[in-house]
């Protein structure tokens, strides 16, 4: 990917020599679990701000490399700024499907980081030791955390063996009515189609020259092609029945793991609940992880607003509901 400006990411891993360092801290995640679109980042950035847990944000995720090398001279806050400053020259304000900004401290799904090094979004046997590792140093570069807390949509449905290899683990899922979710998958996608995504190039691009994410920016290309041919009208009947089993489909695999997952590690937040009363599901998940709040859970705010329905999905309800009752029966 082409950038206006050198953003400077490392270039080899800058923290080699520092990683011993590491071998101290424990490795205790707190994943947050739901379907994409769902609000996990609402609730990411809530707890975030609620707990005293490590996370991983932009500036993480872009300079992983150099994170402990970082600490020690003090070069965070100049990269945290040339990052920002990256994103300013690309005309990057928010994730453009939604209004989350955009910025160097903002979290982010710690799936890009797995892809970056494995080609995979899912965390898996072959990248539990990577995981263990960043677990620890996003806890060295954050003092006085008591945990790791992270999110990554493409691992809902994972939890039972992400429960087994890291014992430690808590779970929070965040639960959302399909119409919605279905809603703003469709958002999602039109905005997508509507112009170029320099946020996600950066997020997809390996970082070494090498643009990893050819085959879906060749997608890209033919859906706004058949955009441009369709309408967005056109082009949003036609993914509708698709994206609708999807959601069908992801709904079925997130009940079915949620009921079996010991309720010593997992809990689930409504979405609702959250956005109407944030005081109280922060106030149930201080008892939940055995943490106290950093502030008081009354001055947290939802800082979110959901799109209204688009007009495709009017009286579409009762079809996705026949899907998500199929797939549950399968």
């Amino acid at each position: 990917m082409h950038y206006p400006i050198d953003p400077d990411f490392p270039r080899h891993d800058e923290d080699a020599a520092l990683l011993t360092s590491l071998n101290q801290l424990p490795v205790r995640p707190v994943f947050i679990m739901g379907l994409h679109r769902s609000g996990t980042t609402f609730l990411y950035d809530s707890v975030a701000r609620a707990f005293p847990l490590a996370q991983l944000n932009l500036y993480h995720l872009f300079y992983y490399n150099r994170l402990l090398s970082n600490q020690q001279s003090g070069g965070d806050v100049r990269d945290a700024k040339q990052l920002d400053a990256c994103f300013t020259a690309l005309g990057i304000r928010d994730r453009n499907i939604d209004s989350v900004a955009v910025a160097a401290d903002e979290v982010e799904e710690y799936g890009y980081l797995l892809r970056r090094r494995f080609g995979s979004f899912k965390l898996n046997e072959g990248s539990a030791a990577f995981f263990e590792q960043m677990c620890r140093k996003l806890q060295a570069v954050q003092p006085g955390s008591e945990a790791v807390l992270l999110k990554n949509p493409w691992d809902t449905g994972n939890a039972q063996w992400m429960a087994e290899r890291f014992p430690e683990a808590r779970f929070i899922y965040i639960s959302r009515e399909p119409m919605a979710v279905l809603n703003s998958m469709l958002n999602a996608l039109l905005s997508y189609l509507e112009g170029p995504q320099h946020y996600l190039e950066m997020l997809l691009d390996r970082g070494d020259g090498r643009r990893g994410y050819r085959a879906g920016y060749v997608v890209w290309l033919w859906l706004r092609g058949l955009r441009k041919l369709l309408g967005r009208r056109g082009i949003g009947l036609l993914a509708r029945p698709l994206l609708a089993r999807v959601v069908a489909k992801q709904v079925a695999e997130y009940r079915r793991e949620l009921a079996v997952m010991p309720a010593a590690q997992a809990l689930e937040v409504d979405y609702r609940e959250l956005v109407a009363s944030p005081a109280t599901v922060l106030g149930d998940l201080s008892g939940f992880l055995g943490l106290p709040l950093c502030q008081e859970a009354g001055v947290l705010k939802a800082a979110t607003a959901s799109r209204p329905r688009n007009t495709l999905l009017r009286n579409y309800e009762a079809r996705l509901d026949k899907l998500v009752a199929r797939e549950m029966a399968a």
